[in-house]
């Protein structure tokens, strides 16, 4: 699909847009494999992560009950005393991985002449390491959920969290002029819903029909990548 607007810039989700992972998820499972010394670990995060597993469901009740996302916050705690340099170094390896085997092919083929332009920034909630390391591989801009340090190590706690403030955090990092022209959007978040009103093209990546009800009244290109 190829929209009549060709805009100056594109704001593009990570997530269930540019790639089928959540990637925070992801790069967590990723990292925590690696780490033979403290396989304890690896096993505590896959068993509050797969579906197949009780804990999944009961933080998946919790969040629908709170509106947070508590499954990410307590994975993020496991990081507690990790050095940053370690996360980063996983995140390479995990975002080279995502790009070869976990690309969503309809999305790419949208973005393919605005990457190969330097047209693209990333605006994701997902941690800093995994997006940094997207950009790093693609050329692109980003922003993206900051991890706190002290000293090159983690706490196991946000700085920052970007969910439904990809703007703020766009302007904050690069100034108003970021936005100032023509603007694309392609995301599958609802929560991105003031990036889309401010965009002149929308793309909205559907991994299921049911959830265009979503998007109702909202002028989009609509990707649908499920059933």
């Amino acid at each position: 699909m190829k929209s009549r607007i060709d805009p100056d810039l594109y704001v593009v989700d990570v997530c269930g847009t540019l790639v089928f992972d959540d990637t925070t998820l992801g790069l967590l499972s990723h990292h925590f494999a690696r780490d033979a010394a403290r396989p304890l670990r690896a096993r505590l995060f896959n068993a509050v992560s797969s579906r197949r597993r009780l804990l999944w469901w009961a933080f998946a009740v919790a969040e629908k009950l709170s509106g947070q996302h508590l499954l990410k916050r307590f994975a993020v705690r496991l990081l507690a005393g990790e050095r940053r340099e370690a996360l980063d170094e996983s995140a390479h390896e995990y975002a080279k991985k995502l790009l070869a085997d976990r690309r969503i092919a309809s999305v790419w083929q949208v973005l393919e002449e605005p990457f190969a332009t330097g047209r693209v920034v990333l605006a994701s909630a997902s941690l800093d390491p995994v997006v940094a390391a997207l950009a790093s591989l693609t050329g692109a801009r980003y922003v993206a959920s900051t991890l706190e340090q002290r000293d090159g190590v983690l706490s196991g706690r946000y700085e920052t969290d970007l969910t439904g403030r990809k703007r703020q955090a766009l302007v904050a990092k690069y100034g108003e002029s970021l936005l100032a022209g023509t603007i694309g959007v392609m995301t599958d978040n609802a929560s991105d819903c003031a990036l889309v009103d401010m965009a002149a093209v929308a793309y909205i990546v559907l991994h299921d029909k049911a959830h265009r009800e979503r998007w109702q009244g909202v002028g989009a290109n609509f990707i649908e990548i499920g059933s």
